[in-house]
């Protein structure tokens, strides 16, 4: 079902709304135990796309689940891990306990280190975005400190791969001070 599923995804000329679609798709059938395993590696490919999803397609999503993740460590390595990360951050979106500890194991594990730069740098971006859009009372006035500890926990992790290979403090300096 699933292989079909995809065949038929791809087939359709690319939209952003096809995209969206997609994504919500995959994640809805990853949260389960039973297709997990069968969803194909392409289906996966989608999340590089990272479409930013309305507020209707967030409230979609099933909460961040550490099989889940698993997953897409063992399939994509870092680029795959910061586009799931970029796709679920919103300002719709509040995190619960679980997730955040899921996403801080994300941060200081798979986006560590020299090689996770750019990867680090957009999410800090992403971060950025959602933090900007909560300060202007959009989105779920709960979800603020929560991508807070986030965006920190993220600098911290950059200004240590930086100190690794200057062995100078870090020179990034964001613009928003939280």
């Amino acid at each position: 079902m699933t292989q079909l599923w995809m065949n038929a995804a791809s087939a359709l000329p690319y939209t952003d709304d096809v995209c969206e679609s997609v994504v919500v798709a995959l994640l809805r059938m990853a949260y389960s135990d039973e297709l997990l395993s069968h969803i194909p590696l392409v289906a996966w490919g989608w999340l590089n796309k990272r479409p930013v999803l309305p507020p209707e397609c967030v409230a979609l999503l099933p909460p961040v689940e550490e099989s889940v993740v698993q997953r897409i460590e063992q399939l994509g390595g870092v680029k795959l891990i910061a586009s799931y990360l970029h796709i679920i951050w919103s300002e719709k979106n509040a995190l619960l306990c679980d997730e955040l500890s899921v996403m801080g194991r994300l941060i200081r594990e798979e986006l560590g280190g020299i090689g996770a730069t750019g990867h680090r740098e957009d999410l800090i971006r992403r971060l950025d975005h959602v933090l900007l859009q909560l300060d202007q009372g959009q989105g779920n006035p709960s979800a603020g400190e929560d991508y807070e500890g986030l965006w920190r926990e993220l600098l911290e992790v950059d200004g240590e791969a930086v100190r690794i290979l200057t062995g100078t403090s870090p020179s990034y300096h964001p613009f928003f001070v939280y």
